[in-house]
């Protein structure tokens, strides 16, 4: 369905819509002499026709929810398949894929590609006719131009070769003789969305006060549109431009500016202890070495996913959700894949993603450090408890719950009114960011500030005692002591009271109470100590072997944490293309296959296609 032919009224009429309710003009939509069709000119008036059109490409990008989760999860290691799949969903999780399947048709994307074009195309013109302001058109302009260009991504990701166009004039059935346009590789793709992406007029956030800035029914449009920087940031990282992509994601891990004293500014996306007793996003017990206690409700990091978007712990976190409501179209997509109850339960977490939380330990107290003893940690639960809030054992089976915790009863598992099927669709937060940040950091020679916010965070990790009977120096710890976008800066103290900007952060395996990832300091460092400074040590000149492990780690961590948000294919096909090794990923994949008991005889057939670099899903439009 094109704009050109789109009824007003259905403006409003999809999820998105509902944002628009809020908007004191949203009237002004509505309030049209009576007819089935609109046609441009009175579709592309002012700044609220425009904020229309925005929305209405959320709406198209909406329905996209599924093929992108089955695109990104079930083709890599954490996700299975379950009894209850078809072939089609095998063939996916197994790299069988035909052109017939219809979870990998391209045409929903190019829908929106499409319906992108010609919202830019009429966003200039409106321009030209001064129906917007310049702001108003840089904002509406970028947000729609950075989707599109995300779109794009995606298309290249899982099908290495496609058309790219940006002609509003082009249709998609237009695109079924591929032969007419431009097929891009993924590296020219990558270049080509890089160099439009650094072209764009504007950036950040819509700014407060702007239209399309309010709260609805609970949704807050804050966190409704995609985030220019992270995206820019994923863009070089692909490309390899690793200081240009640490510099976009450090504007993303710090929103509210490098000077501030507010509780947002020590808190958000900087994966921090938050409340601080306890964190309301950690990992925390109510009973001191009793693993039993697990705070499953209320304080813990269960609420990341299952909080309403309009509190401070859904704030601190995410970037990019879209919300499924009861009330509007798309209806949400994944109680049918992953809930027994009240869903087709399709889809399961893979035994060797559970394998990989259960491998974890857990620490369970510790003892601060002083300036004569180094923190001590007690090491001894055996699991990560971050597996305990993404998948749960429903009848008999491990049910993925990150997207069911608003349908599914805590105490009965059954639905809470299996006529309303909420939901979120979780596309970017901060420690996805934290993570692609710690992979630039670390390609670029900072494998230290890469470690640090995957493990404990900047204060622990460089917290550096003066030696034995010695004290702290305030100015020579809890730092990084580099520049720009490295700089992180930990230190708190009192008489006098200081807090600086990362005084809060925990790292990521810090927020989950897990071990610290332990290094071999004779393989990778030189132990030699510094003159002046004797706890000091430095990786060895042949750095490559460290920053391959810290890379595997990142990798890691990445499972434990950010299981079945959409990460998960991209963050395994571009380590394997940078490494050139193929069996960085076809390795994963065998292992999931041949754990599986429905796949398992799939795991040879699925390794060896995926060591002969053939990553990609077959492109054709049905």
């Amino acid at each position: 369905m094109q704009w050109r032919s789109f009824n007003k009224t259905a403006v409003i009429c999809f999820t998105a819509g509902l944002m628009l309710t809020a908007i004191s003009s949203c009237k002004k939509l509505t309030d049209v002499e009576p007819k089935t069709t609109v046609g441009v000119a009175n579709m592309y008036r002012n700044v609220f026709d425009a904020d229309a059109a925005v929305i209405g490409v959320y709406g198209k990008v909406m329905k996209l929810a599924k093929p992108y989760l089955l695109m990104n999860e079930l083709r890599g290691d954490l996700m299975d398949i379950t009894t209850n799949s078809d072939a089609n969903l095998r063939q996916i999780s197994e790299h069988t894929a035909t052109v017939s399947n219809p979870y990998i048709d391209p045409q929903p994307f190019y829908e929106v590609i499409v319906n992108c074009n010609d919202v830019l195309a009429n966003f200039k013109t409106m321009f030209a006719q001064s129906k917007l302001k310049e702001a108003e058109f840089n904002q509406r302009y970028s947000d729609v131009a950075a989707v599109r260009t995300w779109v794009y991504l995606q298309l290249g990701i899982h099908f290495g070769k496609i058309p790219y166009v940006t002609n509003p004039v082009v249709q998609v059935n237009d695109l079924k003789d591929s032969a007419n346009f431009p097929m891009l590789t993924l590296p020219v793709l990558i270049d080509s969305l890089t160099s439009f992406m650094e072209k764009l007029p504007f950036t950040e956030d819509y700014p407060a006060g702007t239209t399309l800035q309010t709260t609805v029914d609970g949704y807050s449009t804050n966190k409704f549109f995609i985030n220019k920087n992270s995206l820019l940031g994923d863009l070089y990282l692909w490309q390899g431009q690793y200081d240009k992509a640490a510099d976009k994601f450090k504007k993303v891990m710090e929103p509210n500016g490098s000077v501030g004293s507010s509780t947002a500014f020590y808190n958000q996306y900087k994966v921090s202890n938050g409340t601080i007793n306890p964190a309301l996003n950690s990992i925390s017990y109510s009973r001191a070495f009793d693993i039993t206690s697990l705070n499953y409700d209320g304080s813990s990091w269960r609420n990341l996913f299952e909080r309403p978007q309009v509190d401070n712990e859904f704030f601190w976190e995410w970037i990019w959700s879209l919300p499924f409501d009861k009330n509007f179209e798309p209806v949400n997509p994944f109680i049918d894949m992953f809930s027994p109850n009240g869903g087709s339960y399709l889809l399961q977490p893979s035994q060797q993603a559970m394998d990989n939380w259960n491998s974890q330990t857990q620490v369970y107290g510790f003892a601060s450090g002083t300036a004569t003893v180094p923190t001590v940690y007690r090491n001894n639960f055996p699991l990560d408890s971050r597996g305990t809030f993404t998948y749960k054992m429903i009848g008999g089976k491990p049910v993925i719950m990150k997207y069911l915790y608003n349908y599914l009863d805590g105490s009965t598992n059954q639905p809470i009114n299996v006529f309303s099927k909420p939901g979120k669709w979780f596309l970017n937060r901060a420690t996805a960011v934290h993570l692609h940040y710690s992979e630039a950091a670390n390609r670029a020679g900072k494998m230290k500030v890469a470690y640090a916010l995957t493990n404990y965070g900047i204060r622990y990790t460089y917290d550096t005692l003066a030696g034995l009977g010695g004290t702290r120096n305030v100015t020579d710890f809890q730092q990084t002591f580099l520049p720009w976008p490295y700089d992180f800066d930990a230190r708190q103290g009192d008489a006098p009271s200081y807090r600086n900007p990362w005084y809060r952060n925990m790292g990521i395996r810090g927020r989950a109470n897990l071990k610290l990832v332990p290094i071999d300091s004779v393989k990778y460092f030189d132990m030699t100590p510094v003159p002046g400074k004797p706890n000091s040590i430095k990786p060895l000149i042949d750095s490559l072997g460290y920053q391959k492990f810290i890379e595997d780690m990142i990798i890691t961590e990445d499972a434990l944490e950010l299981a079945y948000e959409g990460q998960r294919w991209s963050d395994l096909l571009r380590i394997a293309i940078r490494r050139n090794d193929p069996a960085f990923i076809a390795d994963k994949v065998y292992d999931k296959l041949r754990k599986s008991g429905l796949s398992a005889g799939a795991a040879n057939a699925a390794r060896a296609k995926l060591m002969s670099k053939d990553w990609f899903l077959p492109f054709k439009f049905k």
